[in-house]
């Protein structure tokens, strides 16, 4: 790797310096005050000298046409179970732990709960629909180390939508109960996928031709999680609630979006508790509507205000140019230091830049979210599939101890064996792998291995 050390610390000197200012008719509490260090002329520039506006960390062209898929960022090649699979008859992609608002994997009176995407093989046969677009909320849970199925979270009549993808799920220990946050794609008032189609005609070059409506906003529904020898059920479901839509001027609306290989995102909220400023705020994946698309994938952000409700804020990081969708961000954080992970494709790179599939992210030296955000390894990408098999995960979600999970697509051999010719992909979760942190420089470090 190329690495300049002297680089990298150069520009955590300069984050140091940069924060967001906010626009005073949507004005946050103040900022965490900065590190002691940040500043040797003895002098401060007094807080009411401000002006409005905001600013947006940049995955740059330069940045990302530096990538390159060395050993400390490729993932080993992972092999499935032999004729086992997570759950017999269904397919599984995203997923998540149940986790507490700081983060931590939730233990529930020693079980372990995971959420995931999900859709049934019969039905993907016998209606003809791809798998995400039937997708389901399940859950499973552990004490063993044996997953056991928990069921349906909601059905896809149930949520908002006419079917509902990926977001995240937290506890409150001290309610117990348990708060799922999720995309609601289609009309939110759809009664099914057969009555959701577009009234209007789309492009055979758009990636969302044939499917029902893409349109996509970010929902959240409340219910109590009892506990038992038996295992772990949800109860009590409260209302179903949107909390976040597209405003068309920091965010693109579906109308205003351009055709492009990726699907239009306004989704994947990602509930977070920043400890700097003990504000709540949910990351989502959208486009940005003040920058040229199609590629114009952004990590947007929402902030929960004093009366409870949910504020949308302008984007953190924006990709001007360089890929149209950085899926399903999250930030953890490490001494003080925050790092924001998304997943992206392959074909969702804009035509000047290449990268391969893969998770990916950015560093905060001064751990502020809404300071400035610097690409690790100086180009983005953590962790690449191997080129031998460059689809064999997706979906990465990187953990406080950074274990980090994802799911199977087609792997070891599953494209050659005749009992897999009729299911389009492997569909279950993949081994944890782990990062190892250095400042701004991270890598995979090992892999769980079972045998």
């Amino acid at each position: 790797m190329t690495t300049s050390r002297l680089a990298l610390a150069a520009a955590s000197a300069t984050a140091l310096a940069l924060a967001t200012a906010h626009h005073p008719a949507q004005a946050s509490p103040p900022l965490a005050e900065p590190m002691a260090h940040a500043d040797q002329s003895g002098m401060a520039t007094p807080g009411i000298f401000r002006f409005p506006g905001h600013m947006a960390s940049v995955w740059s062209q330069e940045a990302a046409g530096r990538i390159g898929q060395d050993a400390p960022v490729t993932l080993p090649l992972m092999i499935h179970e032999r004729d086992a699979f997570f759950e017999d008859g269904i397919y599984v992609w995203d997923a998540w732990p149940v986790r507490t608002p700081d983060g931590a994997i939730a233990e529930i009176d020693g079980w372990v709960i995971k959420v995931g995407l999900s859709a049934e093989w019969q039905e993907v046969e016998d209606t003809g629909h791809e798998f995400f677009t039937l997708s389901t909320w399940r859950y499973w849970y552990t004490r063993d180390g044996e997953w056991r199925p928990g069921g349906i979270v909601f059905t896809r009549e149930e949520g908002l939508g006419s079917r509902q993808w990926a977001g995240s799920t937290f506890y409150d220990p001290d309610t117990r109960q348990i708060t799922f946050y999720y995309t609601a794609v289609g009309r939110p008032d759809a009664p099914s996928l057969e009555e959701d189609m577009p009234d209007r005609r789309i492009s055979i070059h758009n990636e969302a031709a044939g499917r029902p409506l893409v349109e996509q906003r970010l929902a959240s529904v409340t219910a109590a999680v009892s506990a038992s020898e038996d295992g772990i059920a949800f109860s009590d479901f409260g209302e179903h609630r949107i909390i976040g839509e597209a405003d068309g001027f920091w965010y693109d609306t579906i109308e205003t979006y351009l055709a492009s290989d990726a699907v239009y995102g306004f989704r994947d909220p990602e509930f977070m508790l920043d400890p700097m400023t003990g504000r709540e705020h949910i990351l989502f994946t959208a486009n940005g509507a003040g920058v040229p698309g199609p590629y114009n994938g952004v990590v947007g952000l929402m902030t929960r205000t004093d009366d409870g409700q949910w504020r949308l804020d302008p984007p953190i990081i924006v990709s001007i140019g360089v890929n149209s969708q950085l899926e399903r961000p999250h930030v953890i954080y490490r001494d003080g230091e925050a790092y924001l992970f998304f997943s992206t494709h392959d074909f969702t790179f804009g035509p000047d830049v290449q990268g391969p599939r893969g998770l990916y992210g950015f560093h905060s030296p001064s751990g502020r979210l809404t300071g400035r955000w610097v690409p690790l390894n100086e180009h983005g990408l953590v962790a690449a599939n191997p080129r031998e098999a460059e689809g064999q995960t997706y979906s990465y979600l990187v953990l406080p101890d950074g274990h980090v999970m994802s799911y199977l697509n087609e792997t070891w051999g599953f494209a050659l064996d005749p009992a897999y010719e009729e299911r389009e992909f492997y569909g279950g979760p993949g081994p944890l792998f782990r990062l190892g942190f250095d400042g701004a420089i991270v890598t995979v470090t090992e892999s769980d291995n079972a045998r």
